[in-house]
């Protein structure tokens, strides 16, 4: 037997497992009905209007089931709500605020400020469409991008910057303890009011405290724990802590001084699977300075330099 004869029969078996293979891959228009939990009736109704992706041979309708699938995948209905869950963020809770009045009833956003920590554990349990943060790596110094390297390993994720803002030490006003840096908390002997664990701040500060080589054991009220920025404020505001850390923008809201410690990265996760649907694009519009600006015009400790910029994509 020749060579060319020897091609010519494998290259015959290699078109017939495929011809094979596709019409397993077609449904007939009852296993269609089947499949999509209609009559049979209905499924003609589609065929005339023409929504389905069909073919006709020798007077027969056959459905390729990879193009239903893919027709299935286009046309569903994504849900127009949106759920953020991570960090505390004042300015994003007013854009958010801000967007879900401008777009109701159509799509609202709802806003869990739980940390950072959580906010990932909230996208990898699929309990949120988009999870904000701010995570100091440290080992590299790096924010956020390592960590979730190491958290959402299994996943791809788009990483978009919201903005910077500074992170420091929240004081009464005109500082009367003359606090500089973290070490004070425990050479002035002051009150202070820690942040939730698994939140950025917390991550921060205790990444300052090995720095500095201070303990948790020589601070007064580390395990006094606050929420958020502003509870951070008001405890120190009202006088039931000395100091805090927390963002600059809180103590412009709450008559308190802010000494600067370090400016951090503010960044929003969205799985990549929910990227190219409309409501998240529509979000995403939303994330320019100048949109923002319009929410709120005076924003001390916020740096915009990199704001709606995809700075991650796995």
């Amino acid at each position: 037997m020749s060579v060319i004869v020897i091609k010519f029969i494998m290259l015959t078996v290699q078109i017939s497992r495929a011809i094979h293979i596709t019409m397993k891959e077609l449904m007939t228009t009852k296993e269609l009905a089947d499949f999509l939990r209609l009559n049979e009736k209905k499924v003609y109704q589609i065929i005339r209007d023409g929504n389905i992706p069909h073919v006709k041979i020798a007077g027969k309708w056959l459905f390729p089931r990879v193009h239903v699938l893919r027709w299935i995948d286009e046309n569903v209905e994504r849900e127009r709500d949106i759920r953020i869950i991570g960090s505390d963020d004042i300015l994003l809770a007013r854009l958010l605020s801000f967007y879900s009045g401008e777009n109701f009833p159509g799509s609202i956003i709802f806003y869990s400020s739980v940390g950072s920590l959580k906010g990932i554990e909230s996208l990898i349990r699929k309990k949120g469409q988009a999870c904000c943060i701010h995570l100091l790596d440290s080992e590299t110094g790096e924010y956020n991008l390592p960590i979730l390297r190491r958290m959402l390993s299994s996943q791809k994720y788009i990483v978009v910057n919201l903005w910077h803002r500074t992170q420091g030490l929240i004081v009464k006003k005109g500082n009367p303890y003359a606090i500089k840096g973290i070490d004070d908390a425990v050479n002035k002997q002051v009150r202070f009011v820690n942040r939730n664990e698994g939140s950025g701040t917390r991550v921060l500060l205790e990444y300052l405290m090995r720095q500095s080589g201070v303990s948790e054991k020589n601070i007064d009220g580390f395990s006094n724990m606050a929420d958020s920025h502003l509870s951070v404020a008001l405890k120190v505001f009202l006088d039931e802590a000395d100091v805090g850390m927390g963002i600059e923008y809180v103590t412009h809201l709450v008559p308190l001084d802010f000494i600067p410690l370090k400016e951090e990265r503010f960044d929003l996760v969205i799985p990549k699977e929910l990227w190219p649907t409309s409501v998240i694009q529509q979000f995403i519009s939303y994330i320019r300075p100048e949109k923002i600006a319009a929410v709120s015009r005076n924003l001390p400790g916020y740096n915009m330099v990199d704001t709606g910029k995809i700075l991650f994509e796995s």
